[in-house]
Parts: structure tokens; C-alpha cells; sequence
């Protein structure tokens, strides 16, 4: 046990039924840290957080809290140690104001029953100062960023020594993830330690001190972040190394299949390009920079103010989703909780939410084939489900994906439209969607790979278009000795200097 620990994790383990779900796991989270917790789906971080919150009960082991062993067997026994979880699922009453929320579910209220926001501590009112808004403001007149913050601050006014952030930048706006970071860091310097649970590298290197790895529920590594680098991290939550992680490029290009010229609507103006059949394009570009709202267009949802499109080499105008459908066009949206999957509704109904048609006769759904179908994608994808019964939320973000992919395959679209298609699911998962992508590729699809993230769009796309403020400033070839460059100041709207590969405006 180390020295300065707030919290010791000893030979922890932990099976479901025949799933070991941790296996004699040990490790220190230190007083004052921001301390990563990496790994695969399955690798065993949830059942890791339950156990130190009280959601779930520890097969064998032992965990000390600041020395003390640490016996709590509900979240509210976990809340008094001054073990706090902010989940992913924000636990917000959206009618209730920010203090309601805030105060209510922590009990502050005076002598005269009366929630008193003075009582809340410098941290939370430091929080609330950021928001910029009346404490009376209801918590549904927030954005999803600012609701995360109301969260945050409910959690650390509970006496709050260990605050556990499970993907909390999973809904948030790149401005919104540096607000996040501060906050961090200011209860950081104040004595609250951290444990951040994120499928995104960039953040481990950006805002934790140490991180621990854990693969197939056991043990891997903990180490300063300062010492490791991605290709390490990859390495030891997925045994790949990073090189690994795409498959090769496409080897033949087809004819086109969607021809673009000068076409404008909401957020972008005048974009021309050309799609392939069985290629991969590639959009870069800041948030913002009009990506979604082109292929939303490009999809139905938005009414484009001019331009022409030929798709198969005929005119191409969608006027609602349905048209796009018929054209043989899928679309996978970038949040994928909101606008994606129907949370609510079970694994099957999601697989042929886009066949319905095909598997309904007069007005009733064939069971029989739903069925059939979604089996045969579950498996063709590999799809981790219990079963196809059980509703989609109750799948891991790349389950959830893959589901969302099969809706699309089962409608046998000749291009999709893939927004974002790995954010907030774990590298493993990452790495079986770009190899679906790619297969879809080889087999004819082409495809618009819309990625924030720069290492996916250099290694899946054939072809890179980068987006500045609503049109198109480059179009580069993947081989291209000076794509990294090109990408880079084609995203910020600089032209590129052959002769000196320097960017210039």
C-alpha cells in the first residue's frame, strides 16, 4: 500500500454467473490525483467503479480508504465515505432548477427546511460561477455541458474526497471538454482526487497524472502518464499495436457514383467532390465546419439551397429521408444515443427499424423474419448481445454501433454515410468497426467517413476532403507524402507550400 493512497484496490475479483469479470486485481489511486482507469468493454472498469461505490458486492479481496478498510454496501453508504459517481446517464430532474438539484439531493437545507445555496462550499460555488446563470434556471434550460457541471458540483458538496467521472466528455463540445478540464484541475488543487474513466487516448494526455490499464478483468499496468505514449496504451489495453489498428487501403477504386458541384445549404456553401464506388472519403474538419450539416443534406434531413447531384449518373434530390433510403443511401448519425438508436426499444426493433416495409405484410411485422435477420447481422458483425429481446441501451457503445450498422445492411445501401462512427466506444470495438467499414469498402460500398479524430481519417480514408467554414479547402489523396500538413492547414483554411511543406496563410 502506498504512502500517500487515498484508495487500495487488493486482489479484488468478481464473476457474473460464467463471466470473470475481475480477476485478483490490485492497485493504489493516490490523494490528490487525476488518475485514468483504461480498458476494452469487458476489461472490467464498471464492474470495478460498482464495487467501489456500493452498486455491487465483491466476490473476494479487500479496498482501503485512506487506510481504513472500506465497507459500504449501497451508493448512499459510498456518498458518506466521500465516494461520488457521475455517470455518463446524467441522474438530473429536469424540471427541478440547478440549486433544486443541487440541494435537494444532498440534503442542505437550514434549520427552517429552506435549501441554502451558502452552504454548498467554495468548489460548487465556483462551479455555478462558471455557468454564468440564475441558481433558479431549470436544469432542462441547460445545454448538456452545463447539466454535466450541475452534476459535478451536486456530487463534490457530499464531503467529496473521491470523485469517479465514468465518459464525461462522451456528449461534449470541444469548449465544453476545456471548461471540464478546469473544473478538474481545480478540485484537483483543493484535494479531491480523481478516478476518469474516458475511451478517448487524447484526454489521458491531456488531464491525468497516472493511469491504470486493465484487460480481461485483470491487472495490466499502472504508470505515470508522462512515461507512456498511444501506441503503448493501445498495445497493452488491446495486445495490437497501433499500426494494426486499420486495414489496408483500398486496392481498386470504381466509377463514381455521387457527383457533387456547387452545392449549398445550412452551414456550407458551394461544395463540389466526387464519391467512388468502394472508397472510403474522408471529411476533416473542426466542429463546426459544416460536415454534418452536408451530409444531413445529403441524406434528406435538410433542404439544400442550390447546387446539382448526380447520383448513378442521374439527378439526385432528396427531398425527405425515405427519398434518400430509396436512392440507396444509409446514414449513421453522429450521436448515436439521441439521433441513432431508439434507446427504449429492443435489439431487434433497432436491427429492421429501416426494413420495416420489407418485413411487414398488410400491417403486420413477420416476427419470424425480423428475427432471422437480425440474427444473421449479429452475427456477421460479431455483436456481443444477450438477447435480441433485450433493449439496445443495455449494450456497450460498440454494441450499440454494430446494431446500428446492421439496420443499414440489412437495407443494402450503395453509400453510407458514417458520422463519427467510433466516438465513445473503446479502441477493440474501434478496431472491429474500421475493419466492418472496410470490408463493406472492398465489397462495393462507397462510403463518406465523417472523424474529429485525425489518425482515423488518415488511416481509413482513400481520399481526404477538409471542410473550413462551410466549404471544401482541400482535396488529398491518403499517400500523399505531406498529408498530415495538408490536413492541418486545409481544417484551419491555410493553403500548403509544396516547395517548403510549410503552411502559410
Amino acid at each position: 500500500m502506498e504512502k500517500n493512497a487515498l484508495l487500495s484496490i487488493r486482489n479484488i475479483s468478481k464473476r457474473f454467473g460464467g463471466t470473470q469479470a475481475l480477476n485478483d486485481v490490485s492497485f493504489d489511486i493516490e490523494k490528490g490525483e487525476i488518475h485514468a482507469l483504461l480498458g476494452e468493454n469487458g476489461a472490467g472498469k464498471s464492474t470495478l467503479i460498482k464495487i467501489i461505490s456500493g452498486v455491487v458486492a465483491k466476490d473476494s479481496g479487500e479496498i482501503f480508504l485512506d487506510g481504513e478498510p472500506l465497507r459500504v454496501k449501497n451508493p448512499q453508504q459510498a456518498r458518506t465515505e466521500g465516494i461520488n459517481v457521475v455517470y455518463q446517464e446524467l441522474s438530473l430532474v429536469p424540471g427541478l432548477s440547478i440549486a433544486e438539484n443541487i440541494c435537494a439531493s444532498n440534503e442542505r437545507m437550514n434549520t427552517f427546511k429552506i435549501m441554502d445555496l451558502n452552504d454548498l462550499g467554495e468548489d460548487v460555488m465556483s462551479i455555478l460561477g462558471r455557468l454564468k446563470v440564475d441558481p433558479k434556471t431549470p436544469v432542462k434550460a441547460l445545454g448538456i455541458g452545463a447539466q454535466q457541471m450541475v452534476e459535478i458540483a451536486g456530487a463534490i458538496c457530499r464531503n467529496c474526497r473521491l470523485l469517479i467521472l465514468d465518459e464525461p466528455t462522451a456528449s461534449l463540445t470541444d469548449e465544453e471538454i476545456e471548461e471540464l478540464y478546469k473544473i478538474m484541475a481545480m478540485l484537483k488543487e483543493h484535494g479531491t482526487t480523481i478516478i476518469y474513466i474516458s475511451h478517448k487516448l487524447s484526454e489521458v494526455f491531456d488531464i491525468a497524472d497516472r493511469a491504470t490499464v486493465l484487460k480481461d478483468g485483470k491487472f495490466v499496468t499502472t504508470a505515470n502518464v508522462k512515461d507512456l505514449d498511444e501506441r503503448t496504451l493501445v498495445r497493452l489495453m488491446t495486445g495490437r499495436d497501433l499500426t494494426d489498428m486499420f486495414p489496408p487501403k483500398a486496392k481498386n477504386i470504381g466509377p463514381v457514383v455521387l457527383d457533387v458541384k456547387d452545392y449549398s445549404g445550412p452551414g456550407f456553401e458551394n461544395i463540389s467532390f466526387q464519391l467512388h464506388e468502394g472508397e472510403i472519403l474522408g471529411l476533416a474538419g473542426l466542429a463546426g465546419a459544416g460536415r454534418t450539416e452536408l451530409c444531413t443534406a445529403l441524406f434528406g434531413v435538410q433542404k439544400p439551397y442550390g447546387g446539382a447531384i448526380r447520383l448513378f449518373d442521374k439527378e439526385y434530390k432528396p427531398r425527405k429521408v425515405k427519398d434518400a433510403m430509396r436512392a440507396g443511401i444509409g446514414y449513421l448519425p453522429e450521436d448515436r444515443k439521441q439521433a441513432g438508436a431508439f434507446m427504449q426499444m429492443s435489439i431487434k426493433e433497432n436491427s429492421v427499424a429501416a426494413t420495416i416495409d420489407d418485413i411487414t405484410k398488410c400491417g403486420i411485422i413477420d416476427n419470424k423474419l425480423a428475427k432471422e435477420n437480425t440474427l444473421s447481422m449479429i452475427q456477421k458483425l460479431n455483436t456481443k448481445v444477450g438477447s435480441i429481446n433485450d433493449r439496445i441501451l443495455s449494450l456497450s457503445g460498440g454494441n450499440q454501433q454494430k446494431i446500428i450498422l446492421s439496420r443499414w445492411l440489412l437495407a443494402n445501401p450503395k453509400i453510407l454515410i458514417a458520422d463519427e462512427p467510433t466516438r465513445g466506444i473503446d479502441v477493440g470495438a474501434k478496431f472491429e468497426i474500421y475493419q466492418i467499414l472496410r470490408s463493406l469498402a472492398d465489397s462495393g460500398m462507397a462510403i463518406i467517413l465523417i472523424s474529429s479524430e485525425l489518425p482515423e481519417i488518415i488511416g481509413m480514408s482513400d481520399r481526404i476532403l477538409t471542410v473550413y467554414k462551410g466549404s471544401v479547402s482541400m482535396i488529398i489523396d491518403s499517400h500523399d507524402p505531406a498529408l498530415e500538413e495538408k490536413i492541418g492547414a486545409g481544417i484551419m483554411g491555410l493553403s500548403f507550400d509544396k516547395s517548403g511543406g510549410e503552411v502559410v496563410q
